[in-house]
């Protein structure tokens, strides 16, 4: 939680997606990276070890294979936590639980499916054409954004439970 609220953290806000996930797994993983091995030389300064002894107990007696292992792991761990934590950001917090937890499959399949391709074509829609195209309610741009926006407004489609 710390890590998060430092403002280096929101460098890479504006890019495209992947540049986050992996700027921020990679800091998450140099901080229990540097967290561990202050874990470690304290643990060693407990036995009676100097300080200045902390390099050759490192490289001599410490377990370094499965030190690296678990670090591989946690930032395999990491990215799956900041990609899900960047698309939860992206969709709006709440939704991926509701999309996970709240809807049923049969239902968030259609609706879901449907509604990031109208969403994605109004994106692209108001990419293309300037705001002015949009006021004119005699444009083909205007009656195609009133008619995706209607299709969003609409109540999701539920599968009929009778058989034909």
């Amino acid at each position: 939680m710390v890590t998060d609220n430092l403002p280096f953290m929101r460098r890479f806000d504006g890019a495209p997606m992947i540049q986050p996930i992996l700027f921020k797994s990679a800091i998450y993983w140099l901080c229990v990276l540097t967290v561990r091995l202050a874990e470690e030389l304290v643990h060693f300064v407990a036995a009676g070890g100097a300080i200045a002894d902390f390099g050759d107990h490192f490289a001599g007696q410490f377990p370094l294979a499965r030190f690296l292992s678990i670090q591989i792991w946690l930032m395999v761990l990491f990215l799956a936590y900041v990609t899900i934590h960047e698309l939860n950001q992206l969709f709006g917090d709440g939704e991926l639980y509701r999309l996970f937890f709240r809807w049923r499959s049969s239902e968030a399949k259609l609706t879901r499916r449907r509604r990031i391709r109208l969403l994605t074509h109004l994106n692209r829609l108001t990419e293309a054409n300037p705001i002015e195209a949009f006021s004119d309610r005699t444009s083909p741009v205007h009656t195609e954004l009133v008619a995706i926006l209607h299709q969003l407004a609409s109540p999701p489609r539920r599968p009929s439970l009778t058989a034909t």
